[in-house]
């Protein structure tokens, strides 16, 4: 039995809803108000009923703020006094016929009157009659099933002062633990419960990744009192004892049967309203479907209600707790699946899902354990026989349960996809549909925001929003069974009903769903009551694995990435090859010695030079200028969970420094080969070391400015025309061409241009003289160019100090498309 709180928070009915009894094959049990009870054909049915026609789920017995309530889950249906029904108040007793109206199992309900309520311990009172009400165990039980009851040592087996430690109980996914918890988002050794002194108890978190929270809080030592809930991953635990008598830790697992709610949902950017004043309520296992016009405001809702973009009036509620004041604790039973996906396609299924494994698990999770989730949800999902393929080469059904799997390795309670049918044909979109129903019925809450309206019958509730007046933004037009929408706005389709949205401006569609008995019968009299502001700031998502190894496993996917990648692998690496070809093709033998040039060898090192710099640029740039724009979804569904922006900044550094450092070894190594060297070497000893040098130092700036262009733009197909106008910029602020020293715009300008300083690093290293006398461009004194090493070392440390200019940049830039994450202010 689980809690369901259909409206998790809603204030109760006119009457006082009175215990259930519920009667079948021989067997009774008793729900309180707050509790729910699955029957059905399958084993892990609350009540298990076997019979030809009863299915596998076949009907939910629920408390609602008015009363209990029987919804038929089942395909052959359910019968109350030989009709079928989908769902049914319970106002008396009642005889229910499961699967077949005549010889179906029979199931019989009926209300209990109220027990009046004993004092613990009181005279003549059994222990299994004492009705004590905790509120730690009420909302244990409104998030899980119980699980096990540990008992703790009592009072009385307290140690004397200093005569030993203090009882320790330790809580973790390891066998060896006292309290065994098997969630792979619990640590090995996760916490531990201590025994204080006066008798109670503190809990201790043991370094955990993924945390230990006290009523929703992150902690690292609290106490815990009889009305707290403590949360370990999926696990929550709560004390039921006192001071003199045996304690227990009860422990309740959240198995995704829970309830949601969201009242009054407002957004607003600026003076404008996006959504307004939206609000439903959702049972267990159900399956919301969200439909409307374009600009009703369904992907901001979709933000709202995960905690990526909180509303800034109302209230978000997971099995009665608030969404967003305690996010850092629910975040791990969200899913979210944006309409694009949230994968690398040139990956094979099974090793994109092992990356995304090793960046949410705690990193005591081993690998075999983490395959083994993998394989759960592969098989869960349908892609057995594509484990192994690139996800490019799935269709888009397959791609898009692909994104599915990645968010069910940690198995959230609430799974919410934006458009994942669009661009599906209507077998791949009816085949989706049914996957979610399946993983509705599967034990989680599963909302989708969808365009395509054909398949909607295997909702159980549809939300539909309507563009607002002028000013007002998106509100609830119509929320309840799919199959009543067409009759309550009077039209034969779904087609219809929207060109009626569309025309009838003048309508005020949420006021009016408002007055309708719809909105009393499936959203009820509660939600009337005003809404909180939901005033929030932002919260930094908590890490879960070290900087360091995020920093590992991410190199190690963007490096796998990029070998995969066949083309963009041969293009890097044809690309210095043909650069060194174009400049030996050049005319003249003198390579970068100017004395060759002084005894009238043909040729000019100043133009190989400028070839040579304006290439590395060109590397730099064009391995960097595409690679956070396309992955823009992915980082910022992984930025939600934890992923560090500094380790995720800092592996496409590390891997691009890589790439185009042996990119510029390969340049300057065979652009000079058979070529005279520098004469006379700066610092290392030898000329064409230092070329190189210079060709990575504007390679590698190059590259972290790439970064951040695409850090800024919103589209990959924007990148390759800025590449061409980054290239152009280099070319004619390197000052090889143009002498600039003077001029106070592009001087300036220039001093953010890396080939202004490669440039210069390597005229230093060649001697190429300036000053008056000289030929132009060379007719100013240029100080960047002067044959000394401090020089050299000036101009180098400028392209390393561009570097980091331009990685800060790029951090700043990511920072504006990441989720806006909030917590309330208390």
């Amino acid at each position: 039995m689980t809690y369901d709180p259909v409206r998790a928070g809603a204030r109760p009915g006119p009457g006082r809803i009175t215990p259930l009894e519920v009667q079948v094959a021989g067997r009774s049990r008793t729900l309180r108000p707050g509790e729910s009870l699955v029957i059905g054909r399958d084993e892990a049915s609350d009540l298990q009923v076997l019979g030809p026609r009863v299915s596998r789920e076949h009907l939910l017995v629920r408390s609602t703020p008015d009363g209990w309530q029987l919804v038929d889950r089942s395909r052959n249906g359910s019968f109350a006094g030989g009709r079928p029904f989908r769902e049914m108040a319970v106002t008396g007793p009642v005889t229910v016929r499961l699967g077949d109206a005549q010889a179906g199992p029979e199931l019989r309900v009926a209300t209990l009157p109220v027990r009046p309520a004993r004092a613990p311990g009181a005279a003549g009172a059994p222990a299994h009659d004492r009705t004590v009400t905790v509120p730690a165990a009420e909302r244990s039980s409104a998030q899980g099933r119980l699980s096990a009851v540990h008992q703790l040592s009592s009072t009385a087996d307290l140690p004397r002062a200093g005569a030993g430690p203090m009882p320790r109980v330790r809580i973790g996914r390891a066998e060896d633990n006292d309290v065994v918890v098997a969630d792979l988002l619990v640590s090995r050794h996760h916490a531990e419960l201590v025994r204080r002194p006066d008798g109670g108890w503190d809990i201790v978190d043991l370094g955990s990744p993924n945390g230990t929270f006290v009523d929703g809080a992150r902690v690292r030592r609290a106490p815990v009192t009889p009305t707290s809930v403590v949360g370990i991953g999926h696990a929550l635990f709560h004390l039921e004892g006192s001071h003199g008598e045996s304690v227990a830790l009860v422990e309740h697992v959240d198995t995704g049967d829970i309830g949601f709610r969201a009242d009054g949902l407002t957004v607003r950017v600026g003076e404008k309203t996006l959504l307004s004043r939206v609000g439903f309520s959702l049972g267990q296992r159900s399956l919301l479907a969200v439909v409307g016009p374009s600009g009703a405001g369904k992907s901001t809702l979709l933000r709202a209600l995960t905690g990526f973009r909180p509303a800034d009036e109302g209230v978000v509620e997971y099995a009665g707790r608030d969404l967003y004041a305690e996010y850092d604790e629910l975040r791990q039973r969200i899913g979210l699946v944006p309409q694009d996906d949230i994968l690398h396609p040139q990956l094979t299924v099974r090793r994109a899902l092992g990356y995304a494994a090793r960046l949410r698990f705690p990193t005591d999770v081993s690998a075999a354990d983490r395959d083994r989730r993998i394989d759960e949800v592969i098989g869960e999902l349908g892609l057995t026989g594509q484990a192994d393929q690139r996800i490019d080469s799935l269709s888009g059904g397959q791609r898009k349960r692909t994104s599915v799997a990645l968010e069910l390795l940690t198995r959230p309670s609430l799974l919410f996809l934006d458009e994942p049918t669009s661009g599906l044909d209507p077998g791949l979109d009816k085949s989706v549909m049914h996957t979610l129903r399946d993983l509705a019925d599967d034990g989680r809450t599963v909302v989708v925001v969808t365009h395509n309206v054909t398949h909607l019958d295997v909702c159980d509730r549809l939300l539909l929003l309507a563009p607002g007046a002028p000013g007002e933004g998106g509100g609830v037009a119509y929320f309840g069974p799919p199959r009543e929408a067409l009759q309550y706005f009077g039209v034969t389709d779904f087609a219809d009903l929207f060109l009626l949205l569309d025309r009838q401006h003048d309508i005020d569609w949420a006021e009016r769903f408002r007055r309708s008995p719809q909105w009393a019968r499936y959203i009820g009299a509660d939600a009337l009551r005003p809404a909180g502001r939901a005033a929030t700031v932002p919260v930094e998502a908590p890490r879960q694995q070290p900087v360091l190894t995020q920093f590992a496993v991410l190199c190690r996917r963007y490096l796998a990435v990029v070998l995969a990648d066949r083309q963009y692998t041969i293009f890097m690496a044809a690309l210095p090859l043909l650069l060194a070809v174009l400049t030996h093709a050049l005319p003249g033998d003198t390579g970068l010695s100017q004395a060759a040039q002084a005894r009238g060898t043909p040729g000019s090192p100043n133009s190989l030079l400028l070839v040579f710099v304006v290439g590395a640029a060109l590397m730099g740039s064009a391995a960097a200028i595409r690679e956070l724009v396309k992955e823009r979804e992915i980082y910022r569904r992984e930025r939600a969970i934890g992923l560090s922006r500094g380790a995720y900044l800092a592996s496409k550094l590390m891997v691009l420094i890589v790439i185009t450092g042996v990119q510029s070894v390969l340049l300057g190594v065979l652009g000079m080969l058979g070529r005279p060297a520098p004469d006379e070497p700066v610092l290392l000893g030898s000329g064409t070391a230092e070329i190189v040098v210079a060709l990575a130092g504007v390679a590698v700036a190059s590259m972290a400015l790439g970064l951040a262009v695409s850090a800024a733009i919103t589209n990959a197909d924007r990148g390759m025309p800025l590449l061409v106008l980054l290239a152009m910029l280099q070319f004619i602020l390197s000052s090889a061409l143009l002498q600039i020293g003077r001029s106070p715009v592009l001087a300036q300008l220039s001093w953010l241009v890396p080939a202004r300083w490669g440039f210069a690093l390597g005229a230093s290293t060649i001697g190429i003289p300036s000053g008056p006398g000289l030929p132009t461009p060379y007719r100013e004194n240029d100080p960047l160019w002067d044959h000394d090493a401090v020089t050299w070392l000036l101009d180098l440390g400028a392209l390393v100090g561009l570097t980091v200019l331009f990685a800060v940049l790029t951090s700043l830039l990511l920072r504006r498309v990441e989720p806006i994450r909030g917590g309330r202010r208390r």
